[in-house]
This record gives structure tokens, sequence and C-alpha cells, in this order.
């Protein structure tokens, strides 16, 4: 129960920080839709994907690695020690980061490839920060970066796209002012230059932690190929303007997932410190936590299909209004791809990267070869279908993996169950209207509700108690 409470409130925190402030950006769609071409939606929307494969390779996820190996010190010259291997590691990377794109650049033309090179270094450098604060239980400051960073690059982008009229360029300039205030404000917060210290280095922790986070790189490559390759192949089988709805069409996946990282990283952060003091129960541990998990996923995204059906003009130019119809199948891969990176945390705090890395290869192979074969025959659904087979593959190969290791037992009732009301669910969004929709919104609210009956009984309960105290 004390676990359950503290997961609660570190995700409150976390979507006051993540959520709240992404709101803020996904407000801006309208602005996005209404001045920036669709061809060059797709170019950025490329462009990003392509920079973020080359940092995911490079950067080796260090981030987690610095989390994980944090809670295996319990002194605060100990737990220099992670920090300061894991910036050495970063130094590293962003010094090859560098040179690759370099170059890169003198034998390719790429249009505004500065912006692009320090755009990708700002969102690594803000992932690392980010994680030292979450490390050291400053989750109000990430929080309160978070939103700084959305605030100021949804200020940015207003003013350089509607104020100024620059093109698709801007996206870039606002996203790396946006990263740089969100550095600025962690890196004060943690005092970054009491931590960083050459007698806190340690040879053999920066051996472990590079072999420890090395399948974790190979890890996120093989993951590009779950998620940004699709937009890629997009681009390349239907042209850069079919990629620009396909863009607008996963910024609503992408909400989902700034919404469920909430979760993730406050369920990171438990897993591995549960890791660290104990092995007790672990078995009803994960299981209570995953099968939770599942429900809380599930039901939401029947809930969040008819509101977006019923928001989307609103938020989306008419010039855009084709990729309505390409959200419920992106939703569904979304959801799917969050539980899995749920699954993974725990394969990640048992220290058996290995076994993760051999379920993400298996579905970026079942991606790839879906989105040859699906994309010519059903367009741009044909590669949110082969998403959303691939994340199903990585599921039930990880909940195999569990079984095995944590003996972790899923509810498949609920799992049937939650299949008719998403098949319903996405029948309304497809085949019905505003009245159907609107009609469905609270009907699938109350189904929600009633999927958490025992657990809010619960919570009601012990509220009650304390008043009657």
């Amino acid at each position: 129960m004390k676990s359950l409470l503290k997961f609660a409130r570190t995700s409150g925190i976390y979507f006051f920080g993540t959520v709240l402030a992404k709101l803020v950006t996904m407000l801006l769609l309208r602005v996005y839709t209404e001045y920036i071409p669709t061809g060059d939606m797709g170019v950025y929307n490329v462009s990003i994907n392509y920079v973020t494969f080359l940092c995911s390779v490079l950067y080796l996820d260090i981030w987690s690695g610095i989390l994980r190996y944090f809670y295996d010190y319990k002194t605060p010259e100990g737990q220099r020690k992670p920090i300061n291997c894991g910036f050495a590691i970063f130094g590293i990377s962003t010094l090859l980061y560098t040179a690759i794109l370099v170059v890169f650049g003198l034998f390719v033309e790429v249009r505004y490839l500065p912006l692009i090179y320090l755009y990708g270094l700002m969102m690594n450098l803000q992932n690392l920060l980010g994680y030292v604060a979450r490390a050291y239980g400053k989750n109000v400051l990430y929080a309160l970066a978070g939103l700084l960073n959305s605030f100021v690059t949804a200020v940015m982008n207003i003013v350089l796209i509607v104020g100024l009229h620059m093109d698709y360029s801007a996206l870039y300039v606002a996203g790396c002012v946006g990263y740089l205030s969100n550095i600025v404000l962690i890196g004060t917060g943690v005092k970054l230059w009491t931590m960083l210290r050459p007698s806190a280095f340690d040879k053999q922790l920066f051996v472990r932690m590079f072999r420890f986070s090395l399948p974790l790189c190979v890890n996120s490559a093989a993951y590009w190929f779950l998620t940004s390759y699709n937009s890629v192949a997009v681009s390349r089988m239907l042209g850069m303007e079919a990629n620009g709805l396909y863009a607008v069409a996963t910024r609503f996946g992408s909400f989902v997932s700034l919404f469920t990282s909430c979760f993730t990283m406050a369920w990171q952060e438990i897993s591995y410190a549960q890791e660290a003091d104990s092995r007790d129960s672990r078995s009803q541990f994960y299981t209570s936590a995953v099968n939770g998990y599942l429900r809380f996923m599930g039901m939401g995204a029947a809930v969040l299909l008819p509101f977006i059906w019923l928001i989307f003009p609103l938020m989306i130019a008419d010039g855009y209004a084709a990729s309505r119809d390409m959200v419920p199948l992106y939703i569904l891969a979304t959801i799917a791809s969050s539980v899995s990176g749920f699954l993974g945390n725990i394969f990640t705090a048992i220290k058996k990267n290995n076994l993760l890395f051999y379920t993400t290869v298996a579905g970026s192979a079942v991606n790839i070869i879906g989105v040859q074969l699906l994309i010519p025959r059903f367009g741009v659904q044909g590669a949110s279908a082969a998403l959303l087979l691939a994340f199903l593959t990585i599921i039930v190969l990880r909940i195999l993996f569990l079984w095995n290791q944590v003996e972790i037992r899923v509810d498949f009732g609920f799992l049937l169950a939650l299949a008719v009301v998403l098949a319903v669910s996405c029948g309304i969004y497809f085949y019905g209207g505003q009245v159907e929709n609107a009609v469905f919104f609270p009907v699938s609210i109350l189904l929600f509700l009633l999927s958490f009956r025992e657990m809010i009984g619960n919570v009601l309960g012990k509220l009650r108690k304390k008043r009657e105290k």
C-alpha cells in the first residue's frame, strides 16, 4: 500500500509537469496545421526521426543507467559516482554525435542541419539532467522544468510562426530554446556544479554502467524501428504530404505517451528502489502493478477515442482533416507501446536488459515486415497496423519472460472484455457521427470508473474511517 501511495503521489507530480505542460503544445496544433504546409511538416517529422535514431544509438540511454545505479548507493559521495560516470559517457557520445553530423554535412546537403544538430543535443542534455533531478527525488523541480519548457516553446512558436512568418525552421528554434530553459532551471535546481568532480569518477563503475547501458543503446535503436521508422517509410512510399498528415495523427499518440509517461516514470523509480531494497513479494508486487496498468491504459483508450473525435475539428485546420481517421489505430499502437515500456522497466529493474533487447528486436522485425506489406495495400493506416502488431508481439514475449523471472500473472478475463470495449469504441469513431460519439463519451467514462470500482471503494472506505476518527 505504501508503494501504491508513493506511485500515486509521484505520478501526480509528473502529471502536472508533463501532461499539463504538453497540453500547451497540443493546443498549438491549430497553429501548426494552419501555417505549415503538410509537405513541410513531413520534412520536419522525418528529420527529427533521423536525429532521434542517431541519438538513440550514440547516447546509450545513459540516463537510465544513472538512475538505476544511483539507488545502489546510500551516501551523497557514493551517489555522485554514477552521475559523474554518466556525464563522462555523455561527453564521449556528444563528441561522436558532433563528428558524425559534421562529416555527414560535408557530403549531403541537409536544410537547417545546424538547427537539427542543436535540437538533438539539447534534447539529450535535458533528458540527462531530468534523470539527475529524479534520482535526487526533485520531482517538483522536474515538473516545473517541463512546464517552463513547454511554455517557452509555445510562446516562441507563436512569435516565430504567426508573428515573424518563419517557415518550419521555427519548430527547431523554438524547441531548442525550450530545452535550454529546461536545462538551466534543472541545472541550477540540483546545483550541478557541486556534483561534477573528477574525484567522484569511478573507473570500474564507468565500465559497469557502460556494459549496463550498451544493451539499452541497441534496444533504443531497435525501438526506433518500432516507431520513427514508420514515418520514414510513409514519406518514402507515399510522399511528404502523406507523412505530414501522419505526423499530425501521431501528435495525438504523442500526447497519450506523455500522459502515460507520468506513470511510467513513477513506476521506474519505485521498481528500481524495490529491487535495490528487497526482493520479497516480487510476484505480487509486479502482478498488481502490471494488471492495474493494463486496466488503466485499456479503459483510458476507450474514453480517449470519442473525446478526440469531438475535439478534432477545433484543434486541426481543414487542410489536415484527412488525418482524423488515422488517429484510432495509432492511439491503440501507442497504448500497446506504453504497456510494453511499462513491462520493459521491470527488466531494467532486475538487470535483465538482454531479455529486453531480444523482445525489442523481435517487435522491430515484425514492424519492418508489416510496414513493407501493409503500407502499399492500406496506405498510412498500414503503418499504424504494423506498429500495433509489433508492440503486441513485444507484450506477449515480455509477459512470457517475466512469468519465468518474477512469476507475473495476467488477468486474461479482463483483457477479453477490454477487447470488446475497444472494438465498440473504434466502431463508433469510424462509423458514428457527432451524436454517437457524444453519447458514448460519458458511457466510456462510466465503464472506466466501474473497472476500478474495487480500488475506488477501498479509497473511499479509508477516507470515511479517517473522517470518523
